[in-house]
């Protein structure tokens, strides 16, 4: 147990469970669960097929406006495992994360992940002042107290797989993962819908003026893989390569909850359910 006045670095545990996964045979086991689980949710990427470009742009509009909330809120999601980690290599990790989320990334032209969001938005013709006079609804509150309990009552590690594993969804292994249980062509479509060509044309602009999906794509390509390393490095028994597959899995049926919650605000903005 680290003592809370105990700060000081510390080796990497020993791995001497027998019962434990190699890091190889862990890595496939979490990658595997975490996206089958977040495939199984149905949430599809971009905008309903067949809107026109101002339809498409209030839902875009809309969905950043109501995705703000988890988009505000996953730094500090972060830097509470940070607070939890007596391990300066993950602290840096976060760090880094955090600071693209709320500093500024060199891969956005300096702006932070919030401001891109705020810009993206009002190109669709959301603006900053709406969204920060929007509340979120009870579905999305029950889902942004879930992952609050998660990264403050669980240990560091599973705390940390719950978070960083919405990004390593978009790692490298993990999309290895999708292809084999889907094709390339299927994740290369889904990743057009996410911030392509595909995704510019439904929505009739420019891909300078939408960077956040695209960014959030790339960079968590980075980040997730870097979280990736730091959980099979740490995850050094079986008890806790069992509570990290269950803590990533859990938070990505919660992003499932959420993610269906935000589309279907979108689609009530422009005249679609009830």
């Amino acid at each position: 147990m680290t003592m809370p006045y105990d700060g000081r670095p510390r080796l990497a545990p020993e791995r001497n469970d027998p019962t434990a996964l190699s890091p190889e045979e862990f890595e496939t086991d979490f990658c595997e669960a975490l996206v089958s689980t977040l495939m199984a949710t149905g949430i599809k990427p971009g905008p309903p097929a067949g809107l026109d470009h101002e339809k498409a742009r209030l839902w875009h509009g809309t969905y950043l406006q109501y995705m703000s909330f988890f988009a505000w809120k996953f730094p500090s999601w972060l830097m509470s495992i940070a607070s939890l980690c007596p391990y300066q290599d993950v602290r840096t990790e976060i760090i880094k994360d955090c600071v693209d989320e709320e500093v500024g990334d060199v891969d956005a032209d300096g702006s932070c992940h919030i401001d891109v969001l705020y810009e993206e938005a009002a190109v669709c013709g959301v603006s900053r002042e709406e969204i920060l006079a929007t509340e979120p609804t009870p579905p999305m509150i029950a889902c942004i107290l879930a992952w609050e309990n998660m990264t403050r009552t669980l240990g560091w590690l599973p705390g940390f797989a719950a978070i960083a594993g919405l990004e390593i969804v978009n790692s490298e292994a993990a999309i290895k993962v999708r292809e084999r249980f889907t094709s390339a062509a299927q994740v290369e479509q889904m990743a057009q819908d996410m911030g392509g060509q595909a995704f510019n044309e439904k929505l009739g602009l420019e891909q300078s003026q939408l960077k956040f999906l695209a960014l959030h794509s790339y960079k968590d390509r980075f980040h997730g893989g870097g979280e990736l390393r730091l959980l099979l490095k740490y995850a050094n028994t079986r008890a806790l390569q069992q509570e990290a597959v269950w803590a990533a899995t859990t938070s990505a049926k919660i992003y499932g909850v959420h993610g269906l919650e935000v589309r279907r605000l979108a689609d009530l903005a422009i005249g679609l359910g009830a």
